[in-house]
Formats: C-alpha cells, structure tokens, sequence
C-alpha cells in the first residue's frame, strides 16, 4: 500500500504527460493544419534554408488586417525546427506541438504556486487534453507559441520575486527573456505583456541590483534589435503602422461602452466554456444599450444554446470573484503573488479586449488562457470554506473528470473529420477553436498537388490554379516544392498551353463559382478529394491569347504598401533595394479575403 501511495502521483503524472504529447502529435504530418499563413512563413524561412541564416527577416509575420509586422522571434524558431526536424510544413511545424507539450508542466509547476499537488495534476490533467489547447498546439501559427512562453515568463517572475528563492536574479532574467519573447508571437501580447508585469512589480515593489534591471534590458534589447536594425533602414515605417493599428484596431466598431463590455463579457465566457470542455455551442444574446434602454437580440440559433451562455457568463463571474476572495485571504506570500498576478493577467487582458469585442477572434485567448484553469481551481477552493474540505475536494475532481471527458469526446469527434477529410465532404459545425469552415488536411493537400504533377509531366504545360485564400496560397507553395511551374488562374490571361483548375469546397454553391468562367472555358465535371473538389476548365479557342506563358520574365518593382522588410544580409550590406515582388501584393490581397 506504501508502494502504491509511493508511485501513484509520478505515475499518474507520467500518464497525463504522455496523453497530452499524444493528443499533439497524433498523425500530425498527415492532419496538419497549412493554409495562408502557414504557407506565407514557410516561404520565408525557405529563403534561409535556401542560402543560410542570414536570410531569415529583421520583422516577422503581419498583424492581423494590418501592415503592421511582429518581431521576427517566430520565423527564427520556426527556422530552428526545421534544421532538427526537417525543412518540410511539418518538420518547420513541430516545434510548435513540442513546446505545447512542454507547456503542460510548466503549467503544473505555475499552478503548484498555489493549489495542492493533488489539485494542481487535476488542473494539469485538463489542460493536457483541452481541445483549445491541443488544436492550437499541432500547426505552426506565431499566436500558438504564446502560452509556453507566457507560462514561463510568468512563473519565472513569481520565483523572482519570491523573498525565499536563492536564485532572484536569473528567475528575473528568465521572465524578461520568456516575456520578451512572447511579445514577438502577437500584437495584443507586445501590449499586454509589459503593463501586465509593470503593475505587479510596482504593487510589488520588487527590488532587484542594478546588474539584474541592466542584464533585463540587455535581454529585451538583444531581442528587439533586429526590428530596431529595420526600422532604422526603412525610416521607422513599422513604427507608424504600429500607431496606426493601435488607433485603426479600436475604432472599426460602432458600439457604446456598454455594449462592448456586455460583449466582452460573453466572449470571455463562451470563450471560456470552449477551452475548459470543449463544447463549441453555447451562445449569448447580442445585448443593444442606447439611451439607457437595453435589449436583447437572440435569433433561432443563438436561442438554441443561450442557456449555455448564462452558464459560461455566471461561473465566468463567480471564477473572477473567487480569484479576488483567494487573494485577499491567502496567508502565504508565494500564494497572494499568484493571485495578484492573475487578477492582473485577466483585468490587463480584459480592458485591452474590450476595443475589440465585437471583433474578437478564438486566438486572442491564448493570451489569457491559463486564467481558466486558475479560475476554476480557485472557484472550486474557495467552496471548502462553505463545503468543507472533503466535499469540496469531491465536487472539484468529478467537475474534472467530466470536463476531461468533454474534450476527449470532442477532440475525437474533430479527429474523425480529420481523418475523413481527404475522402469525404465532411460537414463541420461552426468552429469556435480555429474558425475553419471545413476540415482540410496537408495529406489531402499533397494528393492535389500530386494530380497537377503527373498531369504537367504528362503534358509538359504550366498549371494554372485558383482557390480560396486559405487554400491558393498553401497550394501555390507547394507545387513551388516540387519545381511545379504554375500561376494563379485569372492573374496572368489564357494560353493555349496550360492545365487550368479550380479548387473549391465540396459543399459550396459549384455552379455559381464557375459561372463567371463559362464565357472563356468548357467545364469538366469536378473530381472528388474529399471536403475540396477540384474543377478542369478546358480554353475556348476564342478566348486564347497566346502560346505560352513567359516564365522567365522576372516580376516588376513593387506598388505594395507594406513596410520594406529586410533580411539580416541586405542590412549588413546596406541594400536599399526594395524586395518586394509581386508575391507581395498577391499576399495583402489574400490576407484582405481571408479577413
């Protein structure tokens, strides 16, 4: 029995840390998720593999709807992967799935700060197998890198300030270098990170020697300076797109203070409900505040799932105020720093969401998602003051467990669209995770740009191709990987030598998408790969204006409105030539229709 006791929690540990590397990496060659984005960033680290390191970007990927860009911290890590696990989607990808398995106890030693071990495996058991979190940790988007290093970063700080730690100084360095870090992966991060940790150490009045404030900014330097060396090329364009987006990403909606932060409110808890079961349908009513007059509006499909949403919102608010009651009755320090912080990463978190709540995506919550687990064990703990300890021990571990339940039968739910995706229309539900509208697979992606090779090795003619954003860009580049010659169908005109396609979903309108092509193409039947079919459109002879495309006519200066981005070679040899190609605007123009 003393053996049993002895190796229970390693070996249950062991468990959860196996399921939640599993759960990340299962077929995540053949599931993974590379559509614009992914293809857009893999194009640019190629570049470096292509030549060497310095070829990798001073900036790094655009802000969402903006021309802002980020640091280039991303495409440096994603660069790394690929040298350990091969310069292919998946190789440059999984550096993502392995630092969200490592995220899982980074996540319990944060929690542990705070709650019992048993509490904190429990905590750490959800979080392993929540689908938000696993879904965000098996493909390659700068956003997916936020929870580890924001984990890090904040653990580190709460050892930092820790009055009993030996070691200070380097938990305050590792805060600096995994927070400022973090701040590369998304704009709302770059903000919200720093006041977060300004506030706590002011509330804190955490005293560090000189050489830690000095290694501190040294670190943050260090990170920041290759969009330091950019700006400084460019004439600090970036800099005024930053202050631009600022202002241009609080002003697109015309609501009132209230409505956004009823609407803030919801999303948060909708948000919430997701990333703790799993559950995608819960709903609330649009609420419309004007001249102090409130109403609801709740069409069939919001009524369908509101109830769920009143549920979300109220242990939404009952997990806040239980992260204020824990903190203002902890007798520990170590205890109340963890409840201040986290007080602080949800309220900095909140009124920085509160500009976009009636334009919030799923991905913004990787700022903040640890918050709900946090919230939920310390909801459940603040019961055992009421309940007792038993009871309240009880009622938290079958919330768990049901929880755990709830993401296992969803995440199987999606992986069996995943793994039909390539030979089925499969018909997914509205995505509250990664908003896809269907499940398509770089497998089922691969199986295309096989047909269009053996079809030009047949022939001998360039392919011409055309597809939503999402799908052209990825397909483009991987075609470009097998040396395909190619071009997007419609930008270049129509040559006698060429295969042209269409690349569309199988439960879209077919016959309205190809009707503007009727005029200029005969249109075969489509050809089934599952959730995407593909359409061959034959040339009218009247519509011909040419032989053959000229491949070899290199592309033309640049009217892209996108600040100069440099790499590290162009910058040490003081190149003012503008790089920007045609890729470039075909690049704003698929991340204008993709947003």
């Amino acid at each position: 029995m003393d053996a049993l006791k002895k190796y229970l929690f390693p070996g249950l540990f062991i468990i959860v840390l196996a399921v939640g590397f599993f759960l990340r990496t299962y077929h995540f060659d053949s599931w993974l998720h590379f559509e614009l984005d992914q293809a857009r960033d893999a194009k640019v680290v190629d570049e470096a593999y292509r030549g060497n390191a310095l070829d990798l970007p001073l900036l790094g990927p655009k802000a969402g709807g903006t021309f802002l860009r980020l640091a280039p911290g991303f495409y440096y890590l994603q660069y790394l992967s690929g040298l350990v696990f091969g310069q292919t989607p998946s190789g440059i990808a999984f550096f993502v799935a392995l630092l969200s398995f490592l995220s899982i106890p980074l996540f319990y030693l944060l929690v542990r700060r705070a709650f019992s071990k048993e509490w904190s495996l429990a905590l750490t058991a959800l979080f392993a197998v929540s689908a938000y979190m696993v879904m965000y940790g098996r493909f390659a988007w700068n956003p997916n890198l936020i929870p580890f290093f924001s984990i890090l970063g904040f653990y580190s700080l709460l050892r930092a300030v820790d009055p009993s730690e030996a070691h200070r100084t380097r938990w305050f360095l590792s805060a600096s270098f995994s927070l400022g870090l973090a701040t590369h992966f998304h704009f709302l991060a770059f903000l919200a990170l720093p006041v977060i940790v300004a506030v706590f150490l002011l509330l804190k009045r955490a005293r560090f020697s000189w050489k830690a404030w000095l290694g501190a900014v040294a670190i943050v330097f260090v990170l920041y300076l290759p969009m330091l060396l950019n700006e400084i090329e460019a004439g600090w364009t970036n800099t005024e797109e930053f202050l631009g987006a600022i202002t241009e990403k609080s002003s697109k909606e015309d609501h009132n203070l209230v409505e956004k932060t009823i609407r803030n409110i919801s999303e948060y808890a909708l948000n919430g409900m997701v990333v703790l079961s799993g559950f995608e349908g819960a709903t609330f009513p649009a609420i419309v505040a004007k001249d102090g007059v409130f109403g609801s509006v709740c069409d069939s499909k919001c009524d369908q799932g509101k109830w769920y949403g009143v549920l979300a919102v109220l242990l939404l608010g009952a997990g806040g105020i239980s992260l204020l009651v824990s903190w203002w009755r902890a007798r520990e320090r170590r205890v109340s720093d963890f409840y201040l912080l986290s007080i602080l990463w949800f309220g900095v978190s909140f009124v920085l969401f509160l500009p976009l709540s009636y334009g919030i995506a799923p991905r913004f919550y990787l700022l903040s998602v640890p918050l709900f687990f946090i919230m939920l064990g310390s909801l459940f703990g603040s019961l055992k003051g009421l309940l007792g300890e038993r009871k309240a021990r009880t009622l938290f571990l079958a919330a768990v467990v049901l929880l755990v339940a709830s993401n296992l039968y969803f995440l199987n739910h999606r992986f069996g669209e995943l793994a039909r995706a390539k030979s089925e229309a499969v018909e997914s539900a509205p995505d509250r995770i990664l908003k896809e509208r269907i499940r398509v697979t770089l497998e089922q992606q691969e199986e295309i740009v096989s047909f269009f090779e053996a079809r030009q090795r047949a022939t001998g003619y360039p392919i011409y191709m055309f597809s939503e954003p999402q799908h052209r860009r990825a397909l483009k580049y991987l075609m470009e990987r097998r040396g395909i010659v190619n071009d997007v169908l419609g930008f270049s005109g129509i040559y006698r030598e060429g295969e042209y396609y269409l690349v569309l979903r199988a439960k879209s309108d077919l016959e309205d998408a190809v009707r503007k092509y009727r005029t200029s193409y005969e249109i075969l039947e489509p050809q089934s790969f599952g959730t995407l079919v593909m359409i061959e459109l034959v040339p009218k002879p009247e519509a011909i204006m040419g032989e053959r495309q000229d491949f070899s006519e290199e592309d033309g200066p640049s009217d892209s409105k996108a600040p100069p981005r440099y790499t590290w070679r162009e910058f040490l040899e003081r190149n003012q030539k503008d790089e920007t190609t045609t890729d470039d605007i075909l690049e704003e123009q698929e991340d204008k229709a993709a947003n």
